[in-house]
């Protein structure tokens, strides 16, 4: 199994490079996993954030008042 997925996951990237060869513009290349969905695909766990909104806006704030005591002293 995981043999036939590495022959598939070739074969994406060839077709992904040839596909990419022919485009006129970068904003129209793609990237293997925009071709077509592979079972491994969802390992790469791509686009997903490391954080929460919360967990952001708490090290921000964080940021921010280190930021206000460098400047105040």
């Amino acid at each position: 199994m995981i043999r036939n997925n590495m022959l598939w996951e070739q074969s994406r990237y060839i077709a992904t490079m040839l596909y990419n060869v022919n485009c006129s513009k970068k904003g129209q290349m793609i990237t293997p996993d925009k071709l077509f969905k592979l079972p491994q695909d969802i390992y790469l766990a791509k686009g997903k954030p490391k954080s929460t909104k919360e967990q952001y806006l708490k090290f921000k704030n964080r940021l921010d008042k280190i930021e206000a005591k460098k400047k105040s002293g």
